[in-house]
Parts: C-alpha cells; sequence; structure tokens
C-alpha cells in the first residue's frame, strides 16, 4: 500500500501492515515480498482542492502517522495474531491508532471517524485494488493462504418457510395461552363471567374482594345492562312471563352498580306493558258481553309500545265500533220500515254525535239512502193524488238538516218541484174577495142528488136562490197558473128539495171575461167535470148564478176536488176556452141582466199554497 502525502509515496505491507522502504524487495517484518503494483497517487485536484493554510498541518500529520506506523508495526511483529492492530483494516471501532482518520475537517484525504469505511485506506476487499489483487490478503485480521472452499450443503427455501410459519404459530400460540391465562386471572373478567352465567351471588363476592378493580368499571356496567337487556327481550317477544321478569330484575338489582344501568326504567315499562296488557283482556271481555262504550274505553288504554297488544287491540276497537254503528242501523230501519222517517233520521243524526262514529261514512251513506227513498214515497203520494202527505213529508225531513247540505238541497228541489206539480187545492186558496155566506169550505162528506159522495179533503159548497142570486170567490193569481179543473154537483138538502123549476150555472172568470159557462144546473143533473185554460189571468174568479125558479129553497152546488195548476207543472193544459153556448141555459135577458149586475168589481189577492 502506497501513501501519498505531499510529493513522497509511503509503502506499507499488505501482509501485517508494516512499513516498507522505497528500495525494500521483502518486508523488514514478516519476510512478504513486495510486489510492485500500480501507484495510485491521490487525485491532484483532491489536494488542489485544500486550502494552502493547511499544508503545513499536513505535513506535520504526515510525521505523526509516520511514527505511529512504526509502533504499529513493532506491535506486529510481537503479536502477528492480533489483527486489530493494523491500522488499515476494518477496524473501525478503534479509529484513534490511525492518524489519518483524525481531525477530517482539516485533513482532506481522511474520512470521518464514524465512517471508517471510506478511509481510502482502510476500504473492504471489494473497493480495494490492492485487496484484490492480493490472493495473500488480509480479512478481518486473518492470513488467508487460499481461497475457502466451496460448502456443499445447501438450504432449502420451503424448509425455511414452513420452519418459519411453524415457529410463527408457536409464538402465537404462546401468546393467546398468556393473555387467557392472564385474562382468567383477571378480577374484571371474572365478575363479568360470573354475571354472564347468572353467579351474581359470585359477582358480589368478587366486587368486595377487588373492590378498587372493579369500582364503577364500565366493562362490569356493560355486562350488568345486557342482563337487563335481555329480561326485556324476553319478556318483548314472549318467551319470559311478567312474573319471571320482574324476579329476574330483582336479582339484577342486588348486584352492585346495577343503578348505573336502566334496570328502574325497564322494571317500570314492564309494569306499564303488563297493564296495557290485562286492558286488552278487559276491552275483550266488554265486547264479548256487547257493552261496546266500555270496550273501546279499555282498547284505547292499551299502549302504542305494546306492539304485542297493540295491533290486535285497534282491531278490536274497530269490531266495537261496527258494534255501535250496527245498534244504530238496525234501530233506524225498523222505524222506517214503519213509516217512522222522521224518528229514523233523527236516530242517525244522534250516532253521529256519538264521539265514536263523528262523520261515519255508513251512517251517512245510510242518511243519504232514506233521503232518496222518503223523495221516492213523496212521489208515490203526489201519483195518489195525496199532495199534502207529500209535501209535508218532504218539508218535515228537510228541515231536518242544515242548509247547504247535500241532503238538504235534494230535499229542497223536491220541494220546489212538487210546488210546481201540485195544484193548489180550492179548499186552501186565500180569496181577495168573497161572498162568504154562501160559499162553504170543509164540507166533506156532502152527497149529490145521484146519491155520490164526496169525501176528499177538498170539498166546497156554494149556494143560491132567488133572494141570493149570486155566489162567488175571487183571487188574485198573477198569471202563475194554466188551469182550473174540478167537479161540479147539484148538491142533496135533506132539509128541503129543489124544486122542479129551479135553474142555475157555474162558470169562470178571468180578468172579467168569460172564460168558462157549465150546463144549466137542475134538480137532475149528474156531476159534471171541468177544465178552464187560465193562461195570463191575473184575476180569477168562480161564481153560481141563480138563474130562476119558482121555490124558495133556491139551490146548492158542490165544488170537489176544484184545484188550480201552476204554469210549471207538468199537468196538461186544458183546451182553448170555448165558453158555452147562451142559448144552454134558460135564462131570459132579464135574468142574465140580474146577474151580470150581481158580480162584484175585482181585487187583488194572491193565493196560497199549503206548505
Amino acid at each position: 500500500m502506497i501513501i501519498y502525502l505531499g510529493v513522497d509515496f509511503l509503502m506499507f505491507c499488505e501482509n501485517c501492515g508494516a512499513k516498507i522502504a522505497d528500495n525494500d524487495m521483502f518486508c523488514q517484518n514478516c519476510g512478504k515480498r513486495v510486489e510492485s503494483p500500480a501507484t495510485q497517487p491521490i487525485p491532484e485536484q483532491n489536494v488542489s482542492q485544500a486550502e494552502p493554510e493547511a499544508s503545513a498541518q499536513n505535513s506535520e500529520q504526515a510525521v505523526q502517522a509516520e511514527t505511529v506506523a512504526a509502533q504499529q508495526t513493532a506491535a506486529a511483529v510481537a503479536e502477528p495474531q492480533q489483527p486489530q492492530a493494523n491500522p488499515y483494516t476494518q477496524q473501525a471501532q478503534q479509529p484513534q491508532v490511525n492518524p489519518y482518520s483524525q481531525q477530517p475537517q482539516q485533513n482532506p484525504y481522511a474520512q470521518q471517524i464514524q465512517q471508517p469505511q471510506q478511509n481510502p485506506y482502510a476500504q473492504q476487499s471489494q473497493t480495494n485494488p490492492y485487496l484484490q489483487q492480493n490472493p495473500y490478503a488480509m480479512q478481518n485480521g486473518q492470513q488467508m493462504a487460499q481461497q475457502p472452499k466451496k460448502s456443499n450443503f445447501k438450504i432449502n427455501k420451503k424448509m425455511i418457510i414452513i420452519g418459519s410459519v411453524v415457529l410463527a404459530v408457536i409464538i402465537a400460540a404462546v401468546i393467546v395461552i398468556c393473555i387467557l391465562v392472564s385474562n382468567a386471572n383477571n378480577p374484571v373478567n371474572k365478575m363479568i363471567n360470573a354475571i354472564n352465567n347468572g353467579e351474581y351471588k359470585t359477582a358480589n363476592e368478587l366486587y368486595y374482594d377487588n373492590y378498587k378493580a372493579l369500582s364503577d368499571n364500565k366493562a362490569v356496567i356493560d355486562a350488568i345492562q345486557a342482563q337487563v337487556d335481555a329480561v326485556k327481550k324476553a319478556y318483548d317477544d314472549g318467551s319470559m312471563d311478567y312474573d319471571t321478569a320482574m324476579d329476574k330484575l330483582d336479582d339484577i338489582s342486588d348486584l352492585p352498580m346495577s343503578y348505573e344501568t336502566s334496570l328502574s326504567e325497564v322494571r317500570s315499562e314492564i309494569r306499564e306493558l303488563k297493564s296495557s296488557a290485562d286492558y286488552l283482556k278487559q276491552g275483550d271481555e266488554y265486547l264479548k258481553k256487547k257493552e261496546y262504550s266500555n270496550a273501546i274505553y279499555y282498547y284505547d288504554e292499551v299502549l302504542e309500545k305494546d306492539t304485542a297488544n297493540y295491533k290486535k287491540a285497534q282491531e278490536q276497537r274497530a269490531k266495537a265500533i261496527d258494534g255501535i254503528r250496527q245498534e244504530y242501523l238496525d234501530e233506524a230501519k225498523e222505524e222506517f220500515d214503519n213509516g217512522e222517517y222522521k224518528y229514523a233520521i233523527s236516530d242517525l243524526q244522534n250516532a253521529l254525535d256519538d264521539n265514536y262514529l263523528t262523520n261515519d261514512e255508513k251512517i251517512n251513506a245510510q242518511i243519504a239512502t232514506y233521503v232518496d227513498e222518503i223523495i221516492k214515497k213523496s212521489d208515490e203520494y203526489f201519483n195518489n193524488k195525496d199532495y199534502e202527505n207529500a209535501l209535508d213529508l218532504i218539508v218535515n225531513i228537510k228541515n231536518m238538516f242544515d242548509e247547504g247540505s247535500d241532503n238538504y238541497t235534494k230535499l229542497n228541489a223536491q220541494l220546489e218541484k212538487l210546488n210546481k206539480e201540485i195544484p193548489v187545492k180550492l179548499q186552501d186558496i186565500s180569496f181577495s174577495s168573497s161572498n162568504s155566506d154562501y160559499f162553504y169550505r170543509y164540507q166533506s162528506g156532502s152527497k149529490d142528488i145521484s146519491g155520490n159522495e164526496y169525501n176528499s179533503d177538498n170539498v166546497c159548497t156554494m149556494s143560491v136562490s132567488k133572494y141570493h142570486e149570486n155566489a162567488y170567490a175571487e183571487m188574485y193569481v198573477n198569471k202563475g197558473y194554466k188551469k182550473i179543473k174540478g167537479i161540479i154537483a147539484v148538491k142533496d138538502n135533506n132539509y128541503s128539495s129543489i124544486s122542479s123549476d129551479t135553474r142555475a150555472y157555474f162558470e169562470v172568470v178571468g180578468d172579467k171575461k168569460t172564460l168558462y159557462k157549465s150546463e144549466v144546473l137542475t134538480n137532475k143533473s149528474e156531476p159534471i167535470n171541468f177544465a178552464v185554460n187560465i193562461k195570463d189571468v191575473d184575476t180569477l174568479t168562480i161564481r153560481l148564478v141563480y138563474s130562476k125558479g119558482s121555490g124558495s129553497s133556491g139551490m146548492d152546488v158542490i165544488l170537489s176536488d176544484v184545484e188550480i195548476y201552476s204554469v210549471d207543472s207538468s199537468e196538461p193544459d186544458a183546451p182553448a176556452n170555448e165558453t158555452s153556448e147562451v142559448s144552454k141555459v134558460e135564462s131570459s135577458k132579464e135574468e142574465s141582466s140580474k146577474a151580470e149586475s150581481s158580480k162584484p168589481e175585482s181585487s187583488k189577492a194572491e193565493s196560497s199554497k199549503a206548505a
């Protein structure tokens, strides 16, 4: 090895490291032949990079290095087996012996002590060209005469992997066993295991024996809470009855720190659920007895959170409401079938006031059905000419509903229809003028001279004689009617007979114009049906006129079922008025004059219908 310092080459034995003179062929220390390796001076650029003021210092260090090297050579001769004395070998742990490895900041050729491999004079054999060329170079202080032989032993990689896995498993098992043993002996784990196994007495003993370790321990509290939750779940799903659940909670309450759990809340909740279940049973009992209101009361007490019973309670409640509804419907039907229409409607309206049937669809639907049937019934009355009942039925039922409601609207439409269709009875008309002494209402039961009896509620009579030759009734119709019709018959007066020569006639006058004049009426006249067109008439007058007679008794005429019809009714119009020929009336001009003179002046007064 040659070290170039400044301008000199320093040579050292590659075998023992001793200093060799420039002209020595053999090492003076070990006798090793000195080869002539190509010198590798330190590059000039490295020297040139050093600061000028460091040259003197480097020279001084070189002298010191020679001195140290000589001392090392002597030590190597005395103890050649100690390779660590070689300052140029891999003894990085003793950098202080190498004078060239000190103060790296001043020596541009030296490396830091901590990194001896960077020392150009102590590099490993693979980077040192001198050690690579010398087959006798030393490795780790030992001289190698020849290269070691390659071993025939080969390591199987698969065996290494298997062995590593087995070793890892063994280590893991040991660790697990240690953990288990440690946990088994842990008082927290012991107490948790006792709680989970229901060994509450053991758990209490462990708690008081290990108070410091177990007091307020969250894991223990969680274990107690789990026991509470298990009881609640078992009760909810029906796998645990009430008494068992409460006994279990009582046992859990004896555990320390149970107050830290929801035990109190769960106990209260289970009590509530028990009461809820009892309410369901009570409701069922009342339902069987058809005491529907009481049943509903108890069904309403069943808690919604009582998932095991709430749905059933609601279903049973609906059945109870059906029972109440059916009672109302049955009672109303019985009344309706008996013709008590008003009572039937009233009962159903009372049902709607029931808290359980407020705005009940089925009740409302039944009321609507009854209203439709009542309207049909009024049409039957109308077709049978029972106008009074037709009107009364609609008026009475209509007043049971609020104005504007559907039922009210339907009934009012029917009433308007009836008012148009139903004629006004002569019996019910309010006259604007009449000689009431000779015009009589309410004459039901009267008989004519042919023996016919008139028993309707619309029978009137008029009376004339030679002493009062005219009987009349005047009404103001305001062009609202189109026809007047009825029956005229000579009345049989049981108190006196009609003389054979007595004559009279009946006539209808509109606005002072004769619209109709009957044939002559005698003691042998048959009943006469008449119909007169009164369209566009404001003032309507009917009258009986005495024509002649020798007797003093005169003549009474029956007016049966005389009615006037609205212009809006479906009743057919009367034929065009054709006043009866005067020739049919056996009267003189004088008699006609008298009749005409007895006619009262027209006065206007509105007729009215029965409501």
